[in-house]
């Protein structure tokens, strides 16, 4: 996986040497996310949902398909910065209290597009791909009501055994609008891998996202 990721970077960097049609844009946005873990035990399961909220930042390079009018593929390089706070009656065995999260990750969205003109400087298009995901920080701070001064911190990426997993593969899409110049994003992304590499349990993420952009 590491090979891949890699080799994505190169790719795009290639594809905006290379190609003289091609549009960089950069953008920034809100994340709304829901982290879902499913623990299975004597055929019960339990159900946790983690609610998530942050931004992402970055930028990416489009590139027209002469052959088909309106049809175009994009790959960019975004930085997602996700925080969560919630309440647990009882969590790493240490009673209740409040857990909170941060979870910074690199993303590289491969997209197929497709849009037309509605005017001269007004377009609308659609897009869908692949989102290759490295974990960069994912922390977990827990404060147990019963003694608000003592906190316990856990790093889910460190040590010979981590519990989360730093690669991931989502599935996004979503639908935009530019006028001159200035873009406006809405899209959606799922995971398809499991985040988590605890025991009997299977994590996964939604997310939506809606952001600026301006197309140079």
């Amino acid at each position: 996986m590491k090979k891949i990721f890699a080799s994505l970077v190169a790719a795009s960097m290639m594809l905006v040497a290379f190609n003289a049609n091609a549009q960089i844009s950069a953008g920034l946005g809100y994340i709304n996310a829901k982290n879902t873990s499913v623990y299975t035990s004597d055929n019960t399961k339990t159900t946790t949902e983690t609610p998530l909220n942050g931004f992402y930042v970055g930028g990416q390079y489009d590139m027209p398909i002469p052959a088909v009018s309106g049809l175009g593929v994009n790959a960019g390089v975004y930085a997602n910065f996700l925080f969560g706070s919630k309440h647990y009656d009882g969590l790493f065995g240490l009673g209740a209290g409040t857990n909170k999260t941060t979870d910074i990750s690199l993303n590289i969205p491969i997209n197929a597009t497709f849009g037309f003109d509605l005017s001269g400087d007004t377009n609308v298009f659609a897009f869908a791909g692949p989102i290759f995901q490295f974990g960069l920080v994912n922390k977990n701070v827990y404060t147990p009501d019963s003694n608000s001064s003592s906190s316990t911190t856990t790093d889910n990426f460190a040590g010979d055994d981590p519990n989360a997993n730093r690669f991931n593969l989502l599935i996004g899409g979503g639908i935009g609008a530019q006028v001159s110049g200035i873009r406006v994003v809405l899209g959606v992304d799922q995971s398809l891998l499991n985040y988590t590499t605890a025991s009997n349990t299977v994590a996964s993420r939604f997310q939506l996202k809606l952001g600026l952009g301006y197309a140079f």
